[in-house]
């Protein structure tokens, strides 16, 4: 029997808040956790803009940034979170001048750390989904539970729309739950055992005893 877990699972929080004292009621919480130096694009005119997306909900209808895809109609979103967290629903609005600008398909990959658009093309998503023509933010996406729990990063690509030669998306809301710490790296430093091979054996009974044990 699994019985359900609380709001806030197990070493997590923020599931029903944001840590953004200007929106701290806001269930659209995990842009706050974004990691602004290598949260970007890919196939865009501006990546610089692909953090300002993931914004809070209630500004979901503004426009200012937009992603629009470069060469072609694929585009690329890569979200680098600064702590693990679980995403339990997935919000996107299209963006650009005609609803035919808006994804028509997301392909999911989570904690696929240097993805580009050639391993897409050879690697299963983590999860797909078709998107409709969503202005109002008003359809939400549920992913599965076990695969999207403890993510590090997480890349959107999507590699079509409703008919237009070019991809636009205005917002990406991401609700979940998150930790209060940081992945870092740690310097270690490993003793290493020795072996009765490598210990010299005293010659005189007496030395036996030794101060220093391994």
């Amino acid at each position: 029997l699994q019985l359900p877990m609380p709001p806030h699972g197990p070493g997590m929080s923020g599931a029903t808040h944001s840590h953004d004292p200007e929106y701290p009621d806001d269930e659209w919480n995990l842009y706050t956790q974004l990691d602004p130096e290598s949260t970007t694009a890919l196939n865009c005119t501006q990546p610089s803009d692909a953090l300002g997306i993931f914004k809070p909900s209630a500004l979901r209808h503004d426009p200012n940034p937009t992603l629009y895809s470069d060469a072609d109609e694929e585009l690329m979103v890569i979200a680098k979170f600064v702590s693990p967290v679980h995403v339990r629903k997935i919000c996107i609005i299209g963006g650009g001048s005609s609803d035919s600008q808006h994804p028509n398909v997301v392909k999911c990959y989570v904690n696929r750390d240097g993805i580009d658009f050639t391993e897409v093309q050879e690697m299963r998503p983590t999860q797909e989904f078709n998107l409709p023509i969503n202005t109002d933010g008003s359809v939400e996406l549920i992913p599965a539970v076990h695969p999207f729990s403890n993510i590090m990063s997480l890349a959107f690509f999507f590699p079509s729309n409703h008919g237009d030669d070019c991809t636009a998306v205005q917002y990406i809301g991401l609700q979940g739950e998150h930790t209060h710490y940081r992945r870092e790296a740690v310097n270690t430093t490993y003793e290493v055992l020795c072996t009765g091979e490598d210990v010299q054996q005293p010659t005189n009974p007496l030395a036996g005893k030794s101060d220093h044990l391994h």
